[in-house]
């Protein structure tokens, strides 16, 4: 898929998946159906739900590592940096500009797909959902397949 393409369906997908209220119980839920997802696939992976930067949800599936943690975490701290998915930060940055040149630690920011902003309609970013451990694209979309189901809304994939 083009960049072009790629950013659109992005956008939409912020725009789309948003909550007009959300509860730590739904979050939590939510974490369940995407590890559920990843099973179903085969895959393993890192889960992680945070809201005002505190871990609601967090799981490790098998064959999933300290590293994984390591990835989300970086993962989600660029997505409630930005209110925007890290897929969409690291496709808009590349070949543009590194983490360092808008004053960012590599340490605790990473350019790379996989954690989607906890957005409420007004625009507000209350938190993310991180995954880590499968390719980028494949990270972001079982997060947003989840979103779209759960939330009853149709959004643009980056994997069909």
């Amino acid at each position: 898929m083009e960049k072009d393409e790629m950013m659109r369906r992005l956008e939409a997908q912020e725009r789309l998946l948003r909550f007009d209220t959300v509860s730590l119980s739904d979050l939590r839920r939510i974490g369940e159906l995407v590890a559920e997802r990843i099973i179903s696939k085969g895959a393993s992976a890192y889960i992680m739900i945070r809201v005002n930067g505190l871990e609601v949800f967090a799981l490790s599936l098998e064959g999933s590592s300290a590293n994984n943690r390591g990835w989300a975490l970086r993962k989600a701290n660029i997505a409630e940096l930005n209110a925007l998915s890290s897929m969409h930060v690291a496709l808009d940055n590349k070949g543009r500009r590194t983490l360092e040149d808008i004053g960012l630690s590599p340490l605790e920011y990473t350019f790379a797909g996989g954690a989607f902003p906890i957005l409420l309609k007004s625009g507000l970013c209350i938190g993310s959902i991180a995954v880590s451990g499968m390719p980028s694209e494949e990270d972001h979309q079982s997060i947003c397949s989840v979103l779209s189901e759960y939330l009853g809304i149709e959004a643009p994939s980056l994997t069909e």
